[in-house]
């Protein structure tokens, strides 16, 4: 029996911290490898999703093309799946109207957050909903919080990978191990409070390391900092980095799921060097909370649809994303899970 996705986060973050964590919950889902990101996968598609396909279009809406706010620089992981995304919607949605990309990075996501927080409750302006959006009301002082936001689905799961550059004195798990046990090693992150960021203070705790942080805004960055000498090591998400793995650009020691990912097969995980660290981002869409029960009800149902499909399923294999599913209301209760996870933790992370 698969473990479940929510599990795979209380136990990546609380195994720093818990001794004897179990990491089983009950509640949630199954995460979805990238071994089973298929066609197929549209197919997981729970009871709550059914609603969806059944809403009726609101008379006014949608009036203009929709807008979707990237709280990260181009070319990252969350801005290449919201690309898919509005690659397979076309025009064949929101009758006829198109979906556009706006990248507003900054603040490890926090003004994007902000931004749709506060946009007019119409419909027109979404958010790429991410792991930051549970983290950063908790972590950071910030206007918005999860209530702000109502999900309209989740398509990824994309697990850790701890990524240095090929000049790098330590070529292997062991020797970054050895290595970062009696020297700093400077890790880059796309943001305090992010995923990648907590991954990281876990791992460093769990094993004893010495880690110094270098936050930016997105993987792109990392890739920069990694390329350019600026850092010794990053966290980074599976999917935004196999193509430098695979090309030599970077070089991967250990990824955070719990089997071996097929695109990258030579890289072992975390599991089997002996950490416990299973975790990852997740990615999903989500609107302003105000927005009317009509429209969001129409929304829901054309997310669900678009993200269901084969063509953007398949797109999300040839990007090497890890495709998961979640309906609207899993993904909300899922994020609100996860929030009362990391509430408990928030106290060590905002050391």
């Amino acid at each position: 029996m698969k473990k479940r996705m929510a599990t795979l986060i209380c136990a990546g973050l609380a195994a720093a911290f818990l001794a004897g964590c179990s990491g089983k919950a009950a509640e949630t889902a199954p995460a979805t490898t990238a071994a089973e990101t298929t066609v197929a996968a549209a197919e997981a598609k729970t009871e709550t999703a059914a609603p969806a396909a059944e809403a009726a279009k609101p008379d006014n809406f949608p009036k203009k093309n929709i807008k979707i706010i990237v709280p990260y620089d181009a070319g990252g992981g969350v801005d290449i799946t919201t690309r898919l995304l509005t690659d397979a919607a076309g025009k064949d949605y929101f009758d006829g109207k198109s979906l556009i990309v706006e990248n507003m990075p900054g603040g490890g996501a926090v003004i994007g957050h902000t931004a749709v927080a506060n946009a007019d409750a119409d419909g027109y302006t979404l958010l790429a909903y991410t792991s930051a959006v549970v983290n950063n009301p908790i972590l950071k002082e910030v206007t918005y919080d999860l209530s702000s936001f109502k999900t309209l689905g989740m398509v990824c799961f994309d697990p850790e990978i701890l990524v240095v550059p090929p000049t790098a004195p330590y070529k292997t798990f062991e020797e970054f191990i050895e290595y970062a046990k009696t020297n700093t090693v400077k890790v880059a992150t796309p943001g305090h409070s992010t995923a990648h960021h907590i991954a990281a203070i876990q791992f460093a705790k769990e094993l004893g390391l010495n880690f110094e942080y270098l936050h930016n805004d997105s993987s792109a960055v990392q890739m920069q900092q990694l390329m350019g000498g600026h850092c010794d090591a990053a966290f980074m998400a599976v999917g935004e980095s196999v193509s430098a793995v695979n090309d030599g650009t970077i070089i991967a020691l250990a990824m955070g799921g719990e089997e071996r990912n097929p695109n990258i097969p030579d890289v072992p995980t975390f599991l089997e060097k002996g950490s416990s660290l299973v975790y990852g981002a997740f990615r999903g869409y989500a609107c302003p909370a105000g927005v009317p029960d009509d429209v969001y009800a129409y929304l829901v149902s054309e997310f669900d649809k678009i993200i269901t499909s084969e063509k953007f399923i398949q797109g999300m294999n040839d990007a090497a994303i890890p495709y998961a599913y979640k309906s609207a209301a899993d993904f909300q209760e899922y994020a609100e899970n996860e929030a009362e996870n990391l509430k408990a933790l928030a106290p060590e992370l905002k050391q």
